[in-house]
């Protein structure tokens, strides 16, 4: 009987122990990864890629027609569906052409989108965007991702970026809904635990 109430208790433990770090520790652990500063005027949107890009794009486009600044940069690589490169008789789909296609659905001509598909990685989006920006004389930048990869982003661009004129500020496309509704699926804990584990790298390698 008490082996059976030891086991019983150490169950009921375990079960208190998992929600107890699912609803109280979760939430700050997922929300130290954002990092969102007040917008103000800058001289141009970054808009990093990663996918489809969907809410960074949109939360990008709102900044714009507020006349947050006047040009939206787009960046990232050649777009994969189940491990295989997306091209229409040879023309290569890029997250930047995607991207800006659906910016221009939402009204932000053409003259005003440039387009940086060197980029393979965080790393590599703020190089390049870094050769972009000085290139064109752009001294000030807000960059846009996803809430829980802006605390990579910021140490990473602050880094590449540290040694130039060019002022960063980061926005995060809030309306992704990550940590909207309190309640994150598998899906997101994955995210959260690998955005840690790649913070872990990118120090160590950069």
């Amino acid at each position: 009987m008490k082996k059976f109430l030891s086991k019983k208790f150490l169950f009921f433990a375990a079960i208190v122990s998992v929600v107890f770090i699912y609803l109280v520790l979760l939430e700050p652990v997922a929300r130290f990864l954002i990092v969102d500063d007040p917008p103000k005027p800058s001289e141009s949107l970054v808009v990093l890629g990663g996918g489809l890009g969907v809410h960074r794009v949109i939360h990008a486009v709102k900044l714009y027609e507020k006349g947050i600044a006047p040009i939206i940069i787009l960046t990232g690589q050649e777009m994969e569906f189940d491990g295989r490169k997306i091209r229409f008789k040879d023309i290569k789909l890029t997250e930047p052409r995607f991207a800006g296609m659906l910016a221009k659905l939402y009204g932000i001509p053409e003259d005003n989108l440039f387009l940086e598909e060197r980029s393979q990685n965080t790393y590599e989006d703020a190089k390049y965007v870094k050769e972009d920006l000085l290139k064109m004389g752009i001294r000030s930048a807000i960059i846009v991702s996803d809430p829980f990869h802006m605390r990579r982003v910021s140490m990473i661009f602050r880094k590449v970026f540290k040694d130039t004129p060019v002022s960063l500020t980061f926005s995060p496309a809030n309306d992704s809904g990550f940590l909207l509704d309190g309640w994150w699926s598998p899906g997101e804990i994955r995210y959260i635990l690998s955005e840690y584990v790649k913070i872990v790298y990118y120090t160590i390698r950069y």
